[in-house]
């Protein structure tokens, strides 16, 4: 695993710790079906585009976890939901532009 998947995955696994509070205590139990455009805002929030170095939307990052959550069920590679989409969302924007 490269430093940046790593560091990703670490913020993946903050997201989901907050998100989770987040769904306790704001949606009163509820499931959160925006789920990804929530952990994208925090990973935005939290400074992922310094890591993979390239302009990286909430957007786009919810829809590259979107995509991760729906491979990763379908691929089971047995790697941890935040390092599989860590990647995922590496190989997605290593062919953006650099800022």
């Amino acid at each position: 695993m490269t430093l940046n998947v790593a560091r990703i995955a670490t913020l993946l696994s903050q997201a989901g710790t907050a998100h989770h509070d987040y769904e306790r205590t704001q949606l009163k139990g509820k499931t959160d079906d925006a789920w990804a455009e929530w952990y994208a805002d925090y990973l935005v929030k939290h400074g992922v585009q310094d890591i993979i170095g390239a302009p990286a939307t909430p957007e786009q990052l919810s829809r590259a976890l979107a995509q991760a959550t729906e491979s990763h069920k379908k691929e089971q590679t047995g790697l941890a939901w935040a390092e599989y989409a860590a990647a995922k969302i590496v190989d997605a924007f290593a062919t953006i532009p650099k800022t």
